[in-house]
């Protein structure tokens, strides 16, 4: 429905003075997601300052059946906050650390807190949080629950869904569920929280979290190693485990593609070794002690080397240096900034079938798209790839978004083949609501619309997203 006059005064009043925005340009930084790809519009921009205000404004538009957007750092990748005449609400103002426990290792924080600002406050406290984002100064932590991001650090300590112990939600009726209780262990009856984790914001509006810390570990080591093959990294990876099983923390995966780009693009980087390499592994540990003997570093890194494994290796030798292979890693999206359209997927298959899954692919798509760049890179060890196909250079970008349908679509079939997921961590929204329905079982479909009528009748929270 189209917003009235009387509604929007009706709106503003609720929120007070300081809590909403209308002006153009007050509201463009919330219209417009990083990458420019859509742009929004909406009557009002809403800025509760309290989960009671929050969940007041929400009674209101369920009373008259208003549509609402919800956006935390508007650092999504998939539209889901971008609203397109919907009232937008954002959680910006819900930026409060409301508990550090240091007993129990939990942090009770608002949705509105950005993922930065989490973990340092923890950090301060001699504790984790490890999610760990290239956008975490701006991603909030109510946007990286809602979407379940995963990041670097997965492998040793799970995705948000693994890392949240409890929410505040408000409800699509403006009721306020609680269960910040921070529990580790309680079976009574269905894990609420879990509804809302992943739900893109489409059964209510998460406004408080409680989430699990963990100790620093004290010695920190960073390498980064060439290989010639994806299989290789695979091997790395399972050798690497071997010898240090959860001490393993990240094992990301770059292409020399990737390499040349940042390396282009990004200012003040270099790279780690002289000799280029078809690909490249940044690995993390983090020790409670450190490893001796046969189990050494040092050794270990030797005997990947001499069984062919990787090609070469460097550890880094102090914490510049490892910020500076990190820094790398962490470049890799805005490094293809300037090299045309980029066809951006984030999808996930089985740790064994990466290899395939890049081969098979990458060979498709510059057949479809001859002299595509293919610029791939991941996290092993959750077998997310983010695979990314630049314009030809010798293409137009016109020629080139023409063939992007078929070869989205050639992605999703080849990753569906493998028995994989065209979302691995950035979400649905509106992006892949049509690769959704082919993904997706009848059975699976029609339970999550069952629950989205249930919680969601008129379909007023993000109703543009997921289905």
């Amino acid at each position: 429905m189209s917003l009235s006059s009387h509604h929007i005064e009706q709106l503003k009043a609720l929120l007070g003075p300081k809590g909403w925005k209308e002006d153009a340009a007050d509201l463009a930084p919330f219209l417009h997601e990083w990458r420019d790809r859509w742009a929004g519009e909406t009557p009002l921009l809403a800025l509760p300052q309290s989960t009671e205000n929050c969940a007041e404004l929400v009674r209101y538009c369920a009373g008259h059946r208003i549509a609402i957007t919800v956006q935390g750092g508007n650092t999504g990748l998939v539209g889901a906050q971008t609203p397109q005449g919907e009232v937008l609400i954002s959680t910006q103002r819900l930026s409060q650390v409301r508990d550090v426990n240091t007993a129990n290792s939990t942090l009770t924080v608002e949705a509105g807190l950005t993922l930065a600002a989490a973990k340092d406050v923890v950090q301060k406290a001699g504790l984790l949080f490890p999610l760990s984002l290239a956008s975490e100064g701006t991603a909030s932590i109510g946007g990286v629950l809602s979407t379940n991001a995963g990041g670097m650090e997965v492998l040793r300590y799970g995705t948000a869904r693994d890392l949240c112990l409890g929410l505040e939600v408000v409800t699509p009726k403006g009721e306020v569920l609680s269960t910040l209780k921070g529990l580790r262990k309680d079976n009574s009856g269905y894990d609420l929280k879990q509804l809302f984790i992943g739900a893109e914001g489409t059964l209510g509006i998460i406004t408080a979290a409680v989430l699990k810390l963990y100790p620093i570990p004290p010695i920190r080591h960073t390498i980064w190693c060439t290989l010639n093959s994806v299989k290789n990294a695979i091997a790395l990876l399972g050798f690497m485990r071997m010898h240090y099983g959860d001490a393993l923390s990240k094992f990301e995966l770059i292409s020399q593609v990737g390499i040349d780009y940042v390396l282009k693009n990004i200012p003040g980087t270099r790279a780690p070794l002289p000799e280029n390499s078809p690909w490249h592994v940044l690995l993390e540990f983090g020790f409670f002690q450190n490893a001796t003997g046969e189990n050494a570093l040092e050794n270990v890194m030797g005997a990947a080397l001499n069984a062919s494994i990787i090609q070469n290796a460097v550890i880094a030798q102090n914490e510049t240096q490892a910020e500076a292979f990190l820094r790398l890693r962490e470049s890799l999206s805005a490094a293809q900034k300037g090299e045309g359209v980029a066809l951006k997927h984030d999808i996930s298959v089985p740790v064994s079938a990466m290899a395939a899954f890049i081969e098979v692919t990458s060979k498709e798509a510059e057949r479809m798209a001859l002299e595509c760049r293919i610029f791939a890179f991941g996290h092993v060890g959750d077998g997310n790839v983010h695979f990314n196909i630049l314009q030809p250079t010798a293409m137009t970008r016109e020629a080139f978004l023409a063939l992007a349908p078929n070869i989205t679509a050639m992605v999703y079939e080849q990753t569906m083949a493998l028995g994989g997921s065209i979302s691995a961590e950035h979400g649905i929204g509106i992006m892949k609501k049509e690769p959704l329905r082919t993904q997706k079982s009848a059975v699976e479909m029609d339970m999550m619309r069952t629950i989205k009528t249930a919680l969601d009748p008129d379909n007023i929270m993000n109703p543009r997203v997921l289905f």
